[in-house]
């Protein structure tokens, strides 16, 4: 029996050992894995054909140099079938290589936080398929904060959703070539500018997560 995500890892230049933990640390998860082949330069372009992947109605991605916790998926299933409202879920994060306890809390989701910090929303993503196809031709066309784009785009579908618990093992380094391009200033712009008026309409209206309901 299929699961209710479809989540792929898309590598490029990652070591084996860490796309193998990747990989194990999904055993278990109500996932269907895809494991898909990066394109140099062109990681929108990647990331949108990966999607492609399987029909079922969740889709996520784990990044090769990344794991993630036991009952990640789970906890994200939860809230997206009680709220037929909320787009897309994300955690907080515990770094790979430190000791428990030792990575990125975030606080509730709001539109303005997320539109001032690109890493605000930020892994692990759990996203209704339908929103995330409606974005996949913008996507294409980013090298280059291609997340920031693509979550910014999802807020024109619902509300994204902090769940309160550290189930994304983030490796922080520099040892390997990234697929795309990290980005600079003129990027940014572009980056912000396409999202700035979804997310800053969200902000004037009012739209955010309760506090104290992650």
């Amino acid at each position: 029996m299929s699961a209710r995500i479809d989540c792929h890892v898309l590598h490029c230049h990652e070591p084996p050992e860490w796309i193998d933990a990747a990989l194990a640390s999904l055993a278990g998860e109500p996932v269907n894995v895809h494991l898909c082949a990066g394109i140099p330069g062109k990681l929108g372009l990647a990331r949108a054909r990966a999607f492609s992947s399987g029909r079922a109605e969740y889709v996520a991605w784990l990044d090769g140099d990344d794991e993630v916790m036991p009952g990640a998926f789970g906890s994200a299933l939860a809230v997206l079938d009680a709220d037929p409202g909320v787009v897309s879920t994300y955690c907080d994060i515990q770094l790979i290589g430190q000791p428990a306890g030792i990575g990125y809390k975030k606080a509730p989701w709001s539109p303005w936080s997320q539109l001032w910090s690109i890493a605000e929303v930020h892994h692990l993503h759990v996203m209704r398929r339908a929103a995330v196809e409606a974005c996949l031709d913008e996507l294409e066309r980013w090298d280059g904060y291609e997340e920031f784009v693509l979550m910014g785009l999802l807020a024109k579908f619902g509300r994204h959703h902090h769940i309160a618990r550290r189930l994304y093992r983030f490796r922080q380094h520099n040892e390997y070539r990234r697929a795309g391009s990290i980005g600079g200033p003129a990027l940014y712009r572009e980056a912000y500018k396409s999202v700035a008026p979804i997310l800053l309409d969200l902000h004037r209206r009012g739209v955010r997560q309760a506090d104290g309901s992650g």
